[in-house]
């Protein structure tokens, strides 16, 4: 099927004869590329091809008058508003918020030729209707309100009188001012014929200035566009054409370019997949095999209609593609340095007195882009992240940082030496910093890494330029606020024949292509169409009353280019995610539903419901036997001593046992911003142990504990920065942690006040270390079991083992009813290791019988919780004799035994 582009090249044989005499006018660059394209291949002589010109190219040479940046835009913008707004004034920081609203407001305006003073008039009654009859109680918020409705006119006024006094423009001023010089343009012009080729939706400033060359018989016009949806009175994709064959006389009833391209047969396949990332998998396996079927890759065009998969689409597009054009920039905001440079912002607006919020830090010194940069500098990433890890600071200073191992030179240039510098000297910084980061990445021969440092730096010598400029943006905040809006429009332009290879792009830039095999993603609601977003100043009825366009013109520019782009497709493969929610789109599009009921198409499409394969799990034990390897390691750590801790994980989860005993494979760093309930517990035994320590071997009195009364607040916040906060400042939620810990401390201090008074303690020991080997007949290796008791004590003539707990402990985790159940799952393990430390201390000082508990911070009422042992009636249950000693004995050796098992397996689950 011949393309659109042909076609009119067809209809229009003076491109070739006359060159000179004509010019052809397009929707966008990118379809002007491909126009030239077709005029080399078919030119039969040498010539110098006709002007070719995008629609705003075309408008501007008739304007005359050079368009503004965005954010140059806004700048002007912001001085207008301090001119003609308002008595009372936003700052520059909150104007940014929705000086890019009005900003679109007044390009629309412009465009659709609205009579501003009439609509900004009538938007300011609206306001003030909503408010009648309150005059006298308006409160100082209404009334500054109303006030910002009145001005818009004076603003927009001056605005644009300050812009075209200097021959600068928005670009709605462009097409408005056009609209009054295509008299003397067409004069200038005489000899000139314009091909106007592919519009569609055409806002009123363009369509005056069309109907005007038409007018003057100086111009064509040609359609791309099927007739059905044209002669179809209810289908969005021809709302614009039959809106124009009814107001355009000069059209005389007919559009040029149109055909019955949907009769024509055709594949369709409704493609439906879960999530993104399945799109670009399977768009990737399609390609391959469309290639290897035979299909031209130069025929073959990938189009996006969300430009955010454009990173994993890339990555799934095969080798055998060869060349890829991509049509889109890749943008900036998605790079890795984006997220140094808003980090290092981040750092800057939440330093404090103390230093930098040691989290974002650490996610600084985690960025891939530092890491090759300090490893350059002679700097190990890893070993620094640990430092501060260790400290475990909340916040960290520039001193601790550069104590932490980072050199002075290095920290100075990572982050200012000033932690609250000026707008002005932060970009200074950012600059040198980009410039030491291209040494690096030049060294190592990163060549996308410097394109995007080199972008990043053209973006703060921007800002730098508009600061010395304006003089609005002054502190930190400010800057950030303006460097976020630069770098929404920044993106590293992808290099190529932009003629060969396989085509990848987004919506608008498919516009006049043709293409024999088109893959469509993301055809989802909200994405394509985009949906209802509103973010406007004016109300749509007041909108609808302007003939300014609404959602609705906005679904149907939509509905014409997915039409547009499938009417003369072979094969075409649309695909949507099942899976949809709110950051990829909503249900399947209604172009889905569409196509399946059009009684022209549906004969065509093809459903197919794909899913990722999930590898098959073999159904079966999982097991790790112990092989001679592990048999060995298991004995270096019985040689070492296994802990009742680790006894009781070996019980309850020997999968952990095998990768925190065995491998040492050990949880992640991290920092901790509120203390976690480890450290709660250790801060508690350090300080406790440090309050006893003195009366080791004494008999408690009250004094005694009194004494340590005095002393407790004092020894938690000691252990508390010792193992916590360090030297840093205690605030927030870890001030209330600590408060928490010092109620530990009285409330139990409190308890052992009574405790003491109704019974005579002797203190023989804390913390007390004690290693002795445990005997497994029929090994020929030594096995030691080892532990810390938390407190030994003596009351009234019975030893007692004390075990500290932070947490809760319930009364049936403590009650024994026989000896296997200690070593049958987890629910016994707090006895299971009161009685280990029984074992210890029973074997190591030989006494006849003694007691276990454990005491609870949790709850400390219940005072001490004491092992009972259940197995048999008349006895005292919390008494643990000689005879329980052995018997538990006997217990630990066949755990030991089956551990050591050489035909036994240290893991089996089902």
């Amino acid at each position: 099927m011949q393309s659109f582009l042909d076609s009119v090249l067809d209809e229009i044989p003076e491109w070739e004869s006359s060159s000179d005499t004509v010019v052809f006018i397009v929707p966008s660059k990118r379809s002007g590329f491909f126009l030239r394209q077709k005029m080399a291949a078919r030119a039969s002589r040498t010539l110098i091809a006709p002007r070719v010109l995008s629609i705003e190219e075309f408008v501007a040479d008739i304007a005359g008058l050079s368009l503004l940046s965005s954010t140059d835009l806004l700048f002007r913008l912001y001085q207008s508003y301090l001119d003609a707004g308002p008595e009372e004034k936003e700052g520059f920081n909150d104007f940014i918020g929705w000086g890019n609203t009005l900003l679109q407001d007044f390009n629309e305006i412009d465009r659709y030729l609205v009579p501003a003073e009439s609509l900004f008039e009538t938007l300011a009654a609206l306001n003030e209707i909503r408010h009648w009859g309150e005059a006298d109680s308006l409160t100082p918020l209404i009334q500054r309100q109303l006030e910002f409705w009145k001005h818009f006119w004076p603003i927009y006024e001056h605005f644009r009188a300050s812009l075209l006094s200097e021959g600068l423009a928005y670009s709605g001023i462009l097409f408005r001012e056009a609209t009054k010089k295509v008299p003397a343009y067409l004069e200038e012009y005489q000899q000139q014929q314009f091909v106007f080729l592919g519009f569609n939706a055409m806002n009123a400033a363009e369509q005056f200035i069309v109907r005007e060359f038409l007018s003057a018989g100086r111009a064509k016009i040609f359609w791309d566009a099927d007739r059905s949806f044209i002669e179809d009175p209810i289908h969005d994709a021809g709302l614009f054409m039959r809106q124009h064959l009814k107001q355009w006389p000069e059209l005389q009833g007919a559009l040029q370019g149109t055909g019955n391209y949907w009769e024509s047969p055709r594949e369709i396949h409704l493609v439906g997949l879960p999530k993104a990332v399945s799109q670009a998998k399977y768009c990737g396996a399609l390609i391959q095999d469309l290639l290897q079927s035979g299909t031209p890759v130069d025929r073959l065009a990938v189009v996006l209609a969300d430009e955010g998969l454009l990173q994993p689409m890339l990555h799934s597009i095969p080798a055998s593609a060869g060349a890829v054009n991509i049509t889109m920039g890749y943008p900036i905001s998605g790079s890795s340095f984006a997220q140094v440079f808003q980090t290092i912002f981040e750092l800057l607006l939440e330093y404090r007195p103390s230093g930098y919020r040691t989290s974002k830090l650490l996610n600084l010194l985690a960025e891939p882009d530092i890491i090759l940069w300090l490893k350059g500098e002679g700097v190990r990433p890893e070993q620094l992240r640990n430092q501060l890890l260790n400290a475990n600071f909340s916040y960290t200073s520039p001193d601790q940082l550069i104590e932490a191992g980072l050199p002075s030179a290095v920290a100075n240039m990572l982050l200012p030496e000033n932690p609250k510098p000026k707008a002005a000297n932060i970009i200074q910084h950012f600059l040198e910093l980009i410039e030491a980061l291209k040494e690096s990445f030049s060294e190592k021969g990163e060549s996308l890494g410097l394109a995007y440092l080199h972008r990043f730096f053209k973006l703060f010598t921007r800002l730098d330029s508009l600061l010395r400029t304006y003089g609005f943006v002054t502190d930190l905040k400010g800057l950030h606020n303006l460097y976020k809006e630069l770098l929404a429009e920044q993106q590293v332009d992808f290099e190529g024949e932009p003629l060969k290879g396989l085509q990848l792009m987004g919506m608008l830039e498919s516009r006049n292509l043709d293409f024999d095999t088109v893959i469509l993603t993301s055809v989802n609601e909200g994405i394509l169409p985009a949906g209802k977003s509103h973010a406007s100043f004016i109300p749509y009825a007041l909108k609808k009353q302007y003939e300014m366009p609404t959602f609705k013109e906005k679904d149907a520019v939509y509905t014409y280019h997915f039409y547009r782009l499938l009417q003369r497709a072979k094969k075409i493969y649309i695909c949507y995610n099942t899976e949809p929610e709110v950051l990829e789109g909503s249900e399947p599009s209604r172009f889905i539903q569409q196509l399946r009921t059009d009684p022209l198409l549906s004969p065509y499409v093809r459903e197919h419901a794909i899913a990722p394969q999930a590898p098959r799990i073999q159904e079966g034990k999982f097991s790790i036997p112990n092989s001679p390897a592990l048999l060995e390691r298991l004995k270096e750590l019985g040689e070492r001593g296994f802990s009742p801790t680790a006894l009781s994980r070996l019980i309850a989860e020997p999968m952990v046992f095998y990768t925190r005993n065995v491998l040492e494979i050990q949880e992640s760093d991290t920092l901790e911003s509120t203390i976690a309930h480890n450290t709660f517990g250790t801060v508690l035994h350090e300080a406790l142990e440090q309050l006893y320590r003195p009366y080791v071997g004494d008999l408690l009195q009250s004094q005694h504990i009194s004494d340590m009364q005095t002393k407790a607040a004092g020894a938690i916040e000691t252990a508390y920065q010792k193992h916590y906060l360090s030297h840093s400042r205690i605030e927030g939620r870890n001030l209330i942690a600590l408060e928490v810990l010092k109620q530990y401390a009285r409330l139990f201090l409190q308890a052992e006040m009574t405790y003491i008074k109704n019974h005579r303690v002797r203190l023989l020991a804390v913390e007390e270390k004690i290693k002795l080997p445990f005997p497994i007949p029929n090994l020929d290796f030594p096995v030691f079991l080892k532990g810390t008791v938390d407190r030994i004590e003596e009351v009234d003539g019975q030893i007692h083992i004390i075990d500290y707990k932070s947490g809760a402990v319930t009364s049936s985790q403590l009650r024994v009813p026989s000896w296997e159940e200690l070593i049958n799952g987890d629910k016994r393990a707090k006895a299971f290791q009161l009685l280990c430390y029984s074992w210890l201390y029973a074997r190591h000082s030989e006494c006849d019988s003694l007691q276990a508990a454990n005491i609870s911070f949790k709850n400390l009422s219940m005072g001490r919780q004491w092992v009972r042992l259940a197995m048999e009636k008349g006895r005292d249950p919390q008494r643990i004799s000689q005879s329980d000693v052995i018997a538990f004995e006997a217990v630990l050796q066949a755990l030991l035994r089956a551990l050591f098992d050489p035909e036994g397996a240290l893991v089996a689950q089902p």
